[in-house]
């Protein structure tokens, strides 16, 4: 089966959290969905995070800041749910956290490698 994308390794994916952010809106526009601020800056939190984030993590990043989401931390849950609806961003159950998906363009299942001792998250290719 021939793979429509060049590699599966993290390190060009999710870790440049701009280019990720860049990649969904591209993918947000090939589909018709609407990247709104907040739904964006959440993004962007959970890749510059590097492992996988809580959302509580996320809530406190997003008061720290001003913008979209700060006057209304519950918007979060929203944007994150918007996100995982439409495969952007991945829940890892066992942390009860959230990762930036590697392959944004395409809809599939993640698997990941949890490392026991600092939580970092690598997606496997499926």
């Amino acid at each position: 089966m021939a793979k429509s994308h060049a590699c599966s390794s993290p390190d060009h994916h999710v870790h440049d959290a701009a280019g990720f952010v860049a990649a969904v809106e591209r993918a947000c526009s090939e589909r018709g969905l609407r990247l709104t601020e907040i739904r964006a800056r959440v993004l962007g939190l959970v890749a510059d995070a590097g492992k996988p984030i809580k959302a509580y993590d996320l809530l406190d990043k997003v008061r720290e800041g001003e913008g979209a989401g700060a006057a209304a931390p519950p918007t979060v849950y929203r944007a994150l749910d918007f996100l995982l609806e439409n495969g952007f961003v991945h829940r890892i159950s066992s942390l009860n956290a959230f990762v930036g998906c590697n392959h944004p363009e395409h809809a599939h299942q993640g698997q990941f490698l949890i490392c026991r001792e600092c939580h970092a998250a690598i997606e496997l290719e499926q």
